[in-house]
């Protein structure tokens, strides 16, 4: 499926003189939100739309005339017209839209936009609009990976407003920041949240898994179908998927990335091979899992899972069974929609209805590495120091942001991290132990956090893969304290509910975190991980060595 940014690079390069609207702001009722664009071609609509009827109107209007001048504008349309004009707006709201004369300019820009989405990474496009003495605006425009670290001059507005940049890509919400100032010398901010299209994996190729493919690319899904039946999993019957998976099941999933906009929906030839693909998968960040089946069949399924540690309580009940909304489905197209209809609400409400829990990683860095001999974090790792491979793995997780707490070799530390986006706060307490450490890391969180993930800068063994199930737990059920366990042994890092942020202030330093999980032993989830990682850390050379001859 083609993107409108495509379209739009497709024309410039093509050497089409073109403009382009975006709605920025909207006040009461208007007949598009945020963040439409349309492509214009003087008076003429490309691609896109800006709502239609008046609005677009009056854009193509003055595209028309930004062609011949090759000024951009920043116009307000109002919405007062009463039930007789025939030609106005009765919906009483107002808009504001911005033409770009000279998109051509941003042409490197929407590429690198392009290139990450292809990449299935998600991102924000900025839009700074600045007047300087004059009514025409100028514009630059930036793209922005949400891993990525923001130009100084974005910061500072962001900081002015206390608004988090990740926050407000996750959110899909485009924001809108306008700088105090006359009206010829303010500065405008235009943030619009760019993902990838949602992913559908359906495991599964027979008559179900085909007619759910079908009308699932009707509604903006890149589908993906996953099937070890060679006679079935061929590209002929499906062709509105972009991807058919003819392998062993657990093969297949691990060569997916089974991210937060990754939808799932479990429909093979049976129970066992529904448990196989459903194993593969329920560990994982995936916004939606379904399996098709009786109730009785889920139910057993789910009691083999949390007896057999595959999966926590919380997991399971995350998982939609059986799958779709109840419409007193039939046939095989019936069920279909059933199941469509559901993933369709859920996409919604996991977008832009439920409120996400968002989780703060806290890197402990500051202490002084003696029984080392020298500064351990910043010792060779896998290419990178010890302290960069433990931001790096952060920085492909679902955690709302990082902060690292430094104290010895502070600007060392720092310097080596420069390059990731991240908080640094300086421990000067660090000689009294670790629990100074997340306690300074914790009150720089601030509010805006609902849970702190704590991390070791000497483990850069513990992948994302172990960090995201750690975070998707959490957000999935209730309980404030999660430990990593492999083989009956608790282990890091862990994550804490940011409900004891006033608590942890006042435990004590000779006995840490430990006190707190003390206190509060009927709130913790010990979380079954497969890896012995979560149990290691790096002190010693000899631990060194080990660690470091594993990876060769």
């Amino acid at each position: 499926m083609s993107s409108l940014y495509e379209q739009l690079i497709d024309y410039l390069q093509s050497g089409t003189i073109i403009q382009t609207g975006s709605l920025l702001f909207t006040k009461g009722s208007a007949p598009q939100v945020p963040g439409a664009m349309a492509i214009f071609e003087r008076e003429k609509v490309l691609g896109g739309t800006l709502g239609g009827g008046l609005l677009e109107a009056e854009a193509q209007k003055i595209a028309a005339l930004s062609a011949s001048t090759c000024e951009s504008a920043l116009q307000w349309i109002h919405f007062q017209s009463d039930l007789e004009d025939q030609t106005g707006a009765i919906c009483g709201g107002s808009a504001l839209f911005l033409i770009d004369a000279n998109p051509a300019l941003h042409l490197e820009v929407y590429r690198q936009l392009i290139d990450s989405l292809q990449c299935r990474k998600s991102g924000a496009l900025f839009t700074t609009i600045n007047f300087s003495g004059t009514a025409v605006p100028t514009l630059q425009r930036t793209w922005i990976e949400r891993q990525d670290t923001l130009p100084e001059t974005i910061t500072s507005i962001l900081f002015s407003e206390d608004l988090d940049a990740k926050q407000i890509i996750d959110s899909r919400t485009p924001c809108y920041i306008e700088t105090e100032g006359e009206k010829e010398e303010k500065t405008i901010l235009f943030i619009e949240p760019i993902h990838p299209i949602s992913q559908l994996i359906i495991a599964g190729a027979g008559h179900i898994g085909q007619a759910l493919c079908r009308i699932s690319s009707l509604v903006d899904f890149e589908i993906t179908i996953v099937d070890d039946r060679p006679e079935l999993a061929g590209t002929s019957r499906f062709p509105e998927a972009s991807r058919v998976i003819c392998q062993p099941l657990l093969q297949a999933f691990q060569s997916i990335s089974l991210t937060p906009d990754v939808f799932i929906v479990i429909a093979t030839q049976g129970h066992r091979t529904d448990m196989e693909a459903l194993k593969s998968c329920i560990s994982s960040n995936a916004a939606y899992i379904g399996v098709i089946g009786s109730k009785r069949k889920t139910t057993l399924m789910g009691q083999k899972f949390i007896s057999e540690k595959w999966a926590t309580p919380e997991e399971w009940n995350f998982v939609h069974t059986p799958v779709g909304i109840d419409i007193h489905s039939r046939t095989v197209n019936e069920i279909a929609v059933s199941i469509l209809a559901e993933l369709i609400k859920e996409r919604h409400e996991i977008y832009f209805s439920r409120n996400k829990k968002q989780v703060t990683a806290i890197v402990l860095a500051a202490g002084k590495s003696t029984r080392m001999g020298q500064q351990k974090l910043l010792m060779p790792f896998k290419g990178k120091s010890m302290i960069a491979n433990v931001v790096s793995n952060i920085s492909r997780t679902v955690s709302s942001r990082t902060i690292v707490v430094t104290g010895s070799d502070r600007n060392k530390i720092e310097e080596e991290l420069e390059v990731y986006p991240l908080l640094f706060v300086n421990n000067e307490r660090y000689e009294e132990g670790m629990l100074t450490s997340v306690q300074a890391g914790v009150a720089a969180a601030g509010q805006k956090t609902d849970g702190y993930l704590i991390l070791l800068g000497d483990q850069p063994m513990v992948s994302e893969i172990v960090i995201n199930r750690l975070i998707s737990v959490f957000q999935k059920g209730e309980k404030g304290l999660l430990i990593p366990v492999f083989r009956g042994k608790r282990g890091h890092p862990v994550v804490i509910s940011s409900k004891y942020k006033n608590e942890i202030k006042i435990l004590n330093p000779e006995i840490g975190l430990r006190e707190l999980f003390l206190r509060h032993s009927d709130d913790i989830l010990e979380i079954e991980v497969e890896s012995e990682v979560v149990l290691k850390d790096i002190d010693t050379p000899d631990d060194y060595e080990r660690e470091t001859k594993q990876i060769l």
